[in-house]
C-alpha cells in the first residue's frame, strides 16, 4: 500500500506540474536614449535610460531567439515589461510605443533615431514614490504581433509626457543589476487525460480537473504493477512468528509461550566506568568532576560551526547563554571563544580582578555604549575609584621604539545619510563641587605639553592663561626656527579697531564703522597720527551712528587712526573678568607655579583642586623614572657585553 500511496502521489504532481503556464523572463539585447540638446551624442554605454518630456527618448529592443522555435502569438499567455526606476525628479506619465525602424545602441542618436509608430500603453503613471521600484506595463498585444510576424521586432520607445523628468536602470547598471526585462507566461497544455492500465480516472480538455484511483477493485484488493500496467490485486503474504531470539546484549527469549528479553548487565556499560552516551542526557543533582590531580570537564565534538555549551535558566527573566568553541564556519573565527545569549541585550559580570593577556574588543550590535566603566563610590569615608584608569606601554630599547597611549580615541565615521560624525572623546566633570573639571592634564616632561590641538580649537567660555603667544615657522628661516608673538592684555574686555583715511579739500574726513560697531562696544577711545608731514589732527566727532570724523588744519592729510571699545554684548556683561580675585579656601596658600616662590610642587594649585590625581601622577611619574633609567643601563654597553 505504501509504494501504491507514493506512485499515486507522484503522478499527480507531475500531472500538476505538466499543466502549470511556463515562464520566461528575456533581458534587451540594446538598450539606449536621445537627447535633443545634444543630437550627435550617443548614449548607448551609460548605465541609466533618461526620460523627459523636454528633451530623452528611451529605446529598448528585446532578442526574441530566446522563444522556443514554433512559438506564435497563441503560445503567449502574457508579456510583461519590468522598468527599475532609478529616479524621478518630476513626476508625470509616459507613453510605450512601437519602433519602426532598424536601430543599434552603439550608433543612435538623436539625429539618427528610428521612426516612431503606433501606442502600446499610454499614459503610465511615475511619481516620486516610484523611484526604487520596478514599474510593469502590459506588452501582450506587441509580443503576439512581434511573434506572428505582423509587426516587425524593432524594439519600443519610451516617450514622456509633460511635464515627466525621470530615469531607469539600464542593462549597462551591473553595480545595481536591475536592467529592463521582459517577463514572458506562456499558454499551457491543452488538457490531461488518464490512459488504460494507469489506475485513474478522469480529466479533460478544460475547467478545473480531477483525476481520482479507480474504483473498480473488490473488497480488500489493491493497485499492484504487473509489469506493464497497474491493476486490482489480492493482498499476498502470512506467517507466524515461531520464536524470539535475544540479540545483541540481550538475554532471555524462546519458541512459546509468554516470552522476556533482558538486558545483558555484563555487556551493557555501567555509570562506574566510563561511557560513551549518543542520546540526549538529564542529570536532575550536581555533575561533580573529582579528584585532587587536573581533570578537565571536556565538552568536545567536530561540528565546523564550534562546540556548544549551553546554560539555561527557565525561572522569570531567565534566559539561556552559550559558550562557543568556534570553528572554522563561525563568524566568531575558528579557534576563538564567544560567550552570547544570542539577544545582545544581557550583560555578563565579571566580579573580582580580571586580567586579559591580549588584546581587549567591544563592538556592540545595538546603540548602546562599546565599554561602560563606572568607578566606585557613594561611602563618604573613601575615594570615589576610577571609572577607567589606563596606562601606556612603556618604549622598547630599539632605535624609535615609542611609548604606548594611555587611551587612544577615534570618533565614528558619519553615516550616509549625512548624520553627524563622533567626537573622539566627551568629557564632562562631576557635579556637587567646585572641582568638577571636564579634563585634567598635566605634561610628563617639562618641555613636553599638557594639551597638543592640530586643528581649529573652539572655546565656549573664558579661556585663562598665564601667558599667551601665537609660534610660527620663522618666515627667513622657517625650517630651523620659530617666530614668537605675545598677546595683547587689558584689564577690560577691551576690542581694538585702527585703519588709515585722507581728509579732503577742507580737512575733513569720516571713518565709517561696523553696523554692529555701537551694539557690541562701549567707553570709546581714541588715537589719531598724522602720516607724511606736519599737521594737527583731532577728533571733530565721537562715535555716533557707527561712524566717526576727524578734522585737520591742512588739506589732504593722511591720518592713521586708532579706536577701541568696550564689549558690551550680553555673554560679556554677564561674564565680566575680574582683575583682582582673593583665592578660595581649597586653593588659599597654593600657587599656580609655585617652583617661582620656591614652594615645592604640593603648594601648586593643581595640587589643591585635584589631590589624588597629583599624588598619583607623581608616583606614577617616579616609576616611569625608574623603569627608563632600569631600561638604560640594560640597554648600555655592559648589558652589550653580557649578551
Amino acid at each position: 500500500m505504501k509504494r501504491l500511496s507514493t506512485f499515486c502521489a507522484l503522478t499527480l504532481l507531475l500531472i500538476t506540474f505538466s499543466a502549470l503556464s511556463a515562464l520566461a523572463q528575456i533581458t534587451p539585447s540594446d538598450d539606449a536614449y536621445v537627447n535633443s540638446a545634444a543630437p550627435t551624442a550617443n548614449y548607448g554605454a551609460v548605465t541609466t535610460l533618461n526620460l523627459s518630456s523636454a528633451a530623452d527618448t528611451g529605446f529598448i529592443r528585446f532578442d526574441l531567439t530566446a522563444v522556443p522555435a514554433g512559438y506564435t502569438g497563441s503560445s503567449v499567455a502574457k508579456a510583461t515589461l519590468k522598468l527599475y526606476v532609478n529616479s524621478v525628479t518630476t513626476a508625470g506619465s509616459f507613453n510605450v510605443d512601437y519602433v519602426t525602424g532598424t536601430w543599434a545602441e552603439q550608433t543612435i542618436k538623436y539625429d539618427l533615431q528610428p521612426a516612431i509608430g503606433t501606442t502600446i500603453a499610454a499614459s503610465v503613471p511615475l511619481t516620486t514614490a516610484s523611484k526604487g521600484k520596478y514599474v510593469e506595463i502590459d506588452l501582450t498585444a506587441a509580443m503576439v504581433e512581434w511573434l506572428n510576424g505582423t509587426q516587425a521586432n524593432d524594439g519600443i520607445a519610451l516617450v514622456a509626457n509633460s511635464p515627466l523628468v525621470a530615469t531607469f536602470d539600464s542593462k549597462e547598471n551591473t553595480a545595481a543589476s536591475h536592467p529592463p526585462e521582459l517577463d514572458l507566461v506562456y499558454a499551457g497544455i491543452a488538457g490531461v487525460t488518464t490512459g488504460s492500465g494507469r489506475g485513474l480516472t478522469g480529466g479533460g480538455t478544460s475547467g478545473t480537473l480531477n483525476l481520482s484511483l479507480i474504483t473498480s477493485c473488490a473488497a480488500n484488493q489493491v493497485l499492484q504493477w504487473n509489469g506493464t500496467a497497474w491493476g486490482c490485486a489480492n493482498l499476498k503474504g502470512s506467517g507466524t512468528i515461531t520464536g524470539v531470539t535475544s540479540g545483541t546484549d540481550l538475554t532471555g527469549g524462546g519458541t512459546s509461550g509468554s516470552v522476556t528479553l533482558n538486558l545483558d548487565t555484563t555487556k551493557v556499560p555501567q555509570l562506574a566506568t566510563a561511557n560513551t552516551f549518543v542520546g540526549n542526557q538529564s542529570v536532575a543533582g550536581t555533575l561533580t568532576v573529582a579528584g585532587s590531580a587536573f581533570q578537565p570537564l571536556t565538552v568536545q565534538s567536530s561540528n565546523g560551526f564550534g562546540t556548544w555549551l549551553a546554560l539555561g535558566n527557565s525561572s522569570s527573566g531567565g534566559h539561556t547563554w552559550n559558550i562557543i568553541s568556534a570553528g572554522g564556519g563561525n563568524a566568531e573565527g575558528a579557534g576563538n571563544l564567544g560567550i552570547t545569549d544570542l539577544t545582545g541585550t544581557s550583560t555578563i559580570w565579571l566580579e573580582g580582578n580580571t586580567n586579559v593577556s591580549g588584546q581587549l574588543q567591544a563592538k556592540p550590535n545595538t546603540n548602546v555604549s562599546a565599554i561602560l566603566a563606572n568607578g566606585w563610590g557613594g561611602n563618604t569615608s573613601l575615594t570615589g575609584t576610577d571609572g577607567i584608569d589606563a596606562n601606556g606601554g612603556n618604549g622598547g630599547t630599539g632605535n624609535g621604539a615609542f611609548a604606548g597611549y594611555g587611551i587612544y580615541a577615534t570618533g565614528g565615521n558619519a553615516g550616509p545619510d549625512g548624520g553627524p560624525s563622533g567626537v573622539g572623546g566627551s568629557f564632562q566633570g562631576g557635579l556637587g563641587s567646585t572641582v568638577g573639571d571636564g579634563i585634567f592634564a598635566q605634561s610628563g616632561e617639562s618641555d613636553a605639553y599638557a594639551g597638543y590641538f592640530l586643528g581649529n580649537v573652539n572655546v565656549n567660555g573664558n579661556l585663562s592663561k598665564s601667558g599667551g603667544s601665537f609660534k610660527i615657522d620663522h618666515p627667513l628661516d622657517p625650517a630651523n626656527k620659530y617666530l614668537y608673538h605675545s598677546f595683547v592684555e587689558s584689564p577690560d574686555m577691551m576690542n581694538i579697531y585702527n585703519g588709515n583715511v585722507v581728509t579732503d579739500a577742507n580737512g575733513e574726513a569720516i571713518v565709517p564703522l561696523p553696523e554692529w560697531f555701537e551694539t557690541l562696544n562701549r567707553d570709546f577711545r581714541y588715537q589719531l597720527t598724522v602720516v607724511g608731514q606736519f599737521a594737527q589732527a583731532i577728533v571733530a566727532s565721537k562715535v555716533a551712528n557707527n561712524q566717526f570724523s576727524i578734522k585737520t588744519d591742512k588739506p589732504n592729510v593722511e591720518v592713521s587712526w586708532q579706536v577701541t571699545g568696550i564689549r558690551q554684548d550680553p555673554w560679556a556683561n554677564a561674564h565680566r573678568i575680574p582683575v583682582e580675585e582673593q583665592k578660595d579656601a581649597r586653593e588659599r596658600g597654593h600657587y599656580i607655579h609655585p617652583e617661582l616662590y620656591g614652594a615645592p610642587e604640593e603648594a601648586s594649585i593643581a595640587w589643591a583642586r585635584h589631590p589624588e590625581t597629583m599624588k598619583r601622577m607623581k608616583e606614577m611619574r617616579e616609576k616611569q623614572s625608574l623603569s627608563h633609567a632600569s631600561t638604560a643601563r640594560k640597554s648600555g654597553p655592559a648589558a652589550s657585553a653580557m649578551r
